[in-house]
């Protein structure tokens, strides 16, 4: 396109008139096609700023023995997201919803009808094929999808092995990951499945035949961050991190520091925070690390860049059960209850009077407060907070990191001043089992603009 003649034709300032007048996701589209459309579009701030992900509208939160989501959120700020995926779901059908992925405001979630990826701003969803069955023996894992919107309205779905499959464990000189990597990955762009090779560049993790990779996965959920045009993918039970390209068919093993894994309360978490790519874990229940990426001098390596003990911070925190206690001011939408059953379909809430979405482009779509329900930590107050802390996920945009506060209620920790918000209750109405805990967590960010080409859904969406 960039060697187009038609493309240079033009003056800046008429293209710039003619890419105006096109609806937003037709510009959206258009800002992808090649950098000198892009530098128009971004260098007259045609396509706003907002419309593309850059806030936290709230916390999608999978449980252990529920069978859908809940959302955790500010009840003030807007579109209404509702957080309970039924947008094909009828009242008196039995279904279920797992939330498996999320990146840049899509989602990858399944069904009992397969695999669906869902704009839960705008209320678009495409259905997947099923992916092709694995080899007898083996299973798939769950997927993780890639979508970045500044790039491509395209997005592609990535089914990653944790750990090698029992053949390979039984070959003692094999390599795992081997030197060239099939992977199964789907792509909007063809509508079809298709397995990938991905040539591994340095090392790899280790013999397949090695201890580490004989044991399921310690810490539960296997996380995933899109980063710098590569998807980051946990494996080996979070011992070990891809780097995954898409761009180039290639893959890094990246190691976790030795000693991941030696203490009691480990449970490393990966993500995408303000300053790059990080992981968290807790040691000693309450001793708080968090390492950043660098690959900066050309050798990739985990920095430390926070080590806290929290357990100050969040003494004060007494439980949602006492009289006194301050929930926080988000409120957490359940879709297994009934109370968040039936309502109305995201697109409809979402409409103006003349029954476009223009109100999607008017909300306010952030929570922007750092002052609200602040736990003082300097006042004379009993220690009262007993119980496990687990990452729910780091803030993309702020230098913080959501907490779940031993299935009570969930937290922000602001890193640079020590201070905990409260954010709300994550512990359901009618929870009653013991053994309830939140599975995975998965912080969103709305993009209101990430609807995919349609000629390109055909191939694959349901009717």
């Amino acid at each position: 396109m960039e060697g187009d003649p038609m493309a240079v034709a033009l003056p800046a300032d008429a293209l710039a008139e003619i890419l105006r007048r096109l609806p937003l996701r037709s510009l959206a589209t258009a800002r992808c096609v090649c950098k000198v459309w892009r530098a128009i579009v971004d260098g007259r701030r045609l396509l706003l700023p907002e419309l593309l992900p850059h806030s936290v509208r709230g916390i999608f939160l999978m449980y252990s023995d529920r069978d859908y989501p809940a959302f955790l959120s500010h009840p003030s700020m807007e579109p209404d997201i509702l957080g309970k995926l039924n947008f094909h779901r009828l009242p008196g059908q039995w279904n279920r919803a797992y939330v498996l992925s999320h990146c840049n405001g899509l989602l990858l979630y399944k069904d009992m009808q397969g695999l669906h990826v869902a704009n839960p701003a705008t209320q678009w969803r495409a259905s997947l094929p099923p992916p092709p069955p694995p080899l007898p023996g083996r299973f798939h894992k769950p997927p993780h999808l890639v979508f970045d919107p500044a790039e491509s309205l395209h997005y592609e779905v990535l089914i990653v092995p944790e750990s090698p499959f029992i053949e390979e464990r039984a070959e003692p000189s094999k390599e795992w990951p081997a030197s060239v990597w099939p992977l199964c990955a789907f792509s909007s762009r063809t509508g079809q499945w298709e397995e990938r090779a991905f040539v591994r560049e340095g090392e790899a993790a280790g013999m397949a035949s090695d201890e580490v990779f004989q044991g399921s996965n310690a810490f539960g959920q296997n996380c995933s961050a899109y980063w710098q045009g590569a998807l980051f993918v946990q494996c080996n039970g979070g011992f070990t991190v891809m780097r995954i390209s898409l761009s180039n068919n290639k893959y890094r093993v990246i190691k976790m520091p030795t000693d991941i894994g030696e203490s009691e309360y480990e449970d490393v978490y990966l993500g995408r925070s303000k300053e790059g790519l990080c992981c968290a874990l807790f040691h000693d229940q309450y001793m708080l690390r968090i390492l950043i990426l660098d690959d900066s001098c050309g050798a990739t390596e985990w920095v430390l860049k926070h080590h806290i003990d929290i357990y100050h911070s969040v003494s004060p925190v007494t439980s949602v059960y006492d009289e006194n206690a301050k929930e926080g001011p988000w409120i957490l939408e359940d879709a297994n209850s009934a109370e968040h059953y039936g309502q109305l379909s995201l697109q409809d809430a979402n409409k103006d009077e003349d029954d476009s979405n223009n109100a999607l482009l008017k909300s306010k779509v952030e929570w922007d407060s750092d002052n609200d329900d602040m736990v003082d930590s300097e006042s004379e107050v009993v220690q009262n907070f007993i119980g496990d802390i687990s990452v729910l996920g780091f803030h993309p945009y702020k230098d913080a990191i959501f907490l779940n506060l031993s299935l009570d209620r969930a937290a922000v920790y602001h890193l640079n001043t020590s201070r905990v918000q409260l954010l709300g209750k994550v512990c359901p109405d009618d929870c009653y089992s013991h053994t309830a805990c939140i599975k995975s967590s998965f912080p969103y960010t709305p993009c209101l603009v990430a609807d995919s080409p349609e000629n390109k859904l055909e191939a694959h969406v349901e009717g």
